[in-house]
């Protein structure tokens, strides 16, 4: 009789055979598509990330964050964090708006120097259905009772305390894209995540601990915002800490997220009357009624500044929105298209040169705009600067040479807005939405809500100040002076490239960074879609910024910037410029990228 043994080692019959050679060959066949797909992504890489090689400067020095690249979707953020839950959103399938939200629902508890419900954003987003594209300004409003020289005074009232606030639109925002555009999700299942990480700590982003070093003596005195000091240690938490007791902030969130109306519930409901009695409890000005009357504006693509470049279609918001400054740069760049040296492309001085004075004329023009609903030739105006033909007659004022700031236009102060964050969001769909959302300063007004943990903005040092000359000598800008109901002027810049050919998405493209977030955008997407660099390149490579006032360049490390001392430039170095997030559609892949400037932190995610 055959052992046990013997029967497991005896050799197979002829079904056994077929069934191993069956086996064999699907193996094969699966090791063979692998191998096979597994080319046909490097072949696709090395179109991509080849073609520009030989055509890069010598000083775009390579960085560490990960270039990140999917087949479906993808999403961009300065905290992997939340562009993770941004991802999640997306793969249980809910679109790019619904994981939008999410997103900067996180980046609020993460990063909240820089967002949160008390401040304000602007959003541009493309349907993918529809071919069209719409924005919402959720930008924050100054309060009934303000008026032009409320801050003559006392000029730092405008940027910290609580008559600094301006009455806040990112619920009012968010929640509008939800049921206009979003809700493939439950409202309370994009909440989720991050009550999630309030319930067990927060940890403290490399940006946060920076914000917090840099503001150490304000937030250690400021009893409204004791949550970001270590109770142990009673210094500001450090990198790497893990930040608990946000409880009221966490009770705030649960509460909005499980809200039948939460729009009613934070700007005419309890919650509402205990943030009116706060203000009025610290001589803020904001009341009842301001909440009440508050509402974010949806503008569909006829009321918003869409431009032909090339062969682009480019959205943005109209002001207070800046987009229309940054399609300007973009167009007077174009317009050099057919000037462009192939073998030495953005090193060459003259195509710098053209960049700096193009920027300039763009900021000078940048003054005449102000809320639209205001002033009434700022439409015109932001419409006309993004043509074609006003491209070209700017491009004949470019001469060989920069001239004196007076030389470009109306001079007048330039905006000063910081504290920003940028999302950027492609889905499988081809929708596509870009969200810049900040609190202005740092910790906004650096006074947040003891009732509900919110940190309120300080939107309203965006507006000019009649009396307050800035620093250099320059007039404030009339467009931009305080009213009742006003949106201040804002740098922010979110927009979408579409491709007149395909009609598809090639770039989801805004920034963070104040000032600089008009000359970033614009740079990148020069490097991206008319010098034709991979997203990690046009991103990681140094940036230079003119905004006219001061009458300098400023320029990062690494930035040739002895090559443009015969132009007359004066050149000045700085630490960073602009911060920030992009999609680039291209080859079957979703490319995606976050600027490594906000962080260890800040990088994409997707499937």
């Amino acid at each position: 009789m055959t052992s046990d043994t013997e029967q497991l080692i005896e050799k197979p019959s002829d079904d056994k055979k077929s069934v191993i050679t069956i086996h064999k060959v699907a193996a094969a066949i699966i090791v063979a598509v692998s191998v096979l797909f597994i080319c046909l992504a490097i072949f696709f890489a090395l179109l991509y990330f080849g073609s520009y090689k030989e055509l890069l400067p010598s000083w775009v020095g390579p960085r560490n964050n990960q270039t990140s690249y999917y087949g479906k979707a993808a999403v961009a953020s300065d905290n992997v964090r939340c562009s993770e839950v941004g991802r999640d959103v997306l793969i249980e399938g809910g679109n790019a708006v619904d994981a939008a939200i999410a997103t900067m629902i996180c980046l609020g508890v993460v990063n909240p120097m820089s967002s949160g419900l008390g401040g304000g954003h602007f959003m541009t987003i493309f349907n993918a259905s529809t071919g069209k594209c719409s924005s919402i300004d959720a930008r924050e409003t100054a309060p009934h009772a303000a008026f032009k020289n409320m801050f003559d005074n006392k000029p730092e009232d405008a940027r910290k305390g609580w008559r600094a606030v301006a009455v806040p639109g990112e619920l009012h925002g968010l929640r509008t894209a939800y049921e206009k555009y979003g809700g493939k999700l439950s409202w309370r299942r994009l909440f989720q995540p991050s009550l999630e990480m309030l319930a067990v700590g927060v940890p403290v982003s490399q940006a946060l601990a920076a914000a917090l070093k840099m503001e150490e003596r304000n937030v250690l005195v400021e009893p409204t915002l004791s949550d970001f000091v270590d109770p142990k240690e009673k210094t500001v938490y450090k990198y790497g800490n893990i930040m608990k007791g946000r409880v009221m902030l966490r009770d705030t969130l649960k509460y909005l997220a499980n809200a039948k109306n939460p729009i009613a519930e934070f700007y005419d409901g309890e919650m509402t009357k205990l943030f009116a009695g706060e203000f009025e409890e610290n001589d803020g000005i904001i009341t009842l009624d301001d909440f009440k009357n508050y509402s974010s504006i949806v503008r569909e693509e006829s009321e918003m500044i869409v431009t032909n470049i090339g062969n682009y279609t480019v959205c943005g918001p109209p002001p207070p929105s800046s987009s229309a400054v940054t399609q300007s740069i973009i167009q007077i760049l174009h317009s050099y298209r057919n000037e462009l040296d192939e073998s030495n492309t953005e090193i060459n001085v003259d195509i710098l040169h053209k960049f700096i004075e193009a920027s300039r004329f763009a900021y000078a023009a940048r003054s005449k705009l102000g809320d639209v609903r205001f002033e009434k030739d700022a439409l015109e105006i932001a419409r006309n600067i993004s043509t074609e033909d006003f491209a070209e007659i700017l491009r004949k004022k470019i001469t060989k040479k920069t001239h004196e700031p007076e030389y470009y236009g109306g001079i007048f102060e330039p905006v000063k807005d910081q504290g920003t964050t940028n999302i950027a969001i492609v889905d499988s769909d081809g929708n596509a939405i870009v969200v810049t959302t900040t609190v202005n300063l740092f910790f906004g007004a650096q006074v947040a809500s003891e009732s509900t943990g919110i940190i309120w903005n300080s939107q309203m040092d965006d507006f000019s100040l009649p009396k307050r000359p800035n620093s250099y000598g320059y007039p404030p800008a009339p467009a931009n002076f305080i009213a009742p109901g006003k949106r201040p002027l804002s740098s922010i810049s979110p927009l979408i490239f579409i491709s007149n050919d395909t009609k598809k998405v090639e770039l989801a493209v805004g920034s963070a960074g104040g000032s600089t977030i008009i000359s970033t955008v614009s740079l990148i997407a020069y490097r991206i879609l008319t010098l034709g660099w991979d997203i990690k390149t046009a991103l990681d490579a140094p940036r230079i910024h003119d905004q006219l006032i001061p009458n300098r360049t400023e320029y990062e490390s690494n930035f040739p910037q002895a090559t443009h001392s015969s132009r007359g430039h004066t050149m000045a170095i700085t630490r960073g410029i602009g911060e920030a997030t992009a999609v680039h559609p291209v080859n079957q892949r979703v490319y995606a990228y976050s600027d490594f400037r906000k962080g260890v932190e800040s990088l994409a995610a997707g499937y």
